[in-house]
């Protein structure tokens, strides 16, 4: 579409003369291109609100994770706390219980730090749909031009 409008445009500036611009031809080269440059931002518009749902969604989920990772570091500390009671307490079963407590809730610190990075690294590809259709319209009208 943008690409229809700067060939009418080169179009009608090469139909003049290079001193002479045509106020007429210029009004109504904006007035017909006006709807074609309102729909190109529009979807520019709806791709940066789909892009901002998803960069929601993985801010969220960070969140989440976070929660986890913090809730999972907590229950370390404790049962850690615990298991060294538990070591000096005559037990046959408990001190095992402890150690595979103490053991999940590392594994699943240990899973949240890793989803949380992954999660983390997306960061710099926010939006790069919509920066690569506006660096594309950019380049398109600087060719034009």
């Amino acid at each position: 579409m943008l690409k229809m409008i700067l060939d009418l445009f080169s179009h009608s500036r090469a139909s003049t003369d290079a001193s002479a611009i045509n106020p007429l031809q210029l009004l109504g080269l904006l007035r017909s291109a006006s709807g074609a440059i309102f729909a190109q931002a529009s979807l520019h518009a709806e791709l940066a609100q789909v892009e901002w749902q998803q960069e929601k969604e993985r801010l969220s989920k960070i969140i989440a994770l976070t929660l986890i990772a913090f809730a999972c570091f907590l229950c370390l500390i404790f049962f850690v706390g615990l298991f060294a009671i538990a070591l000096s307490w005559d037990t046959q079963y408990r001190i095992h219980v402890f150690a595979g407590l103490i053991l999940i809730y590392v594994i699943a610190l240990i899973w949240a730090g890793l989803k949380i990075r992954a999660l983390a690294a997306l960061g710099a590809e926010s939006f790069s749909a919509t920066r690569a259709e506006i660096a594309a319209d950019i380049d398109l009208i600087k060719s034009a031009l």
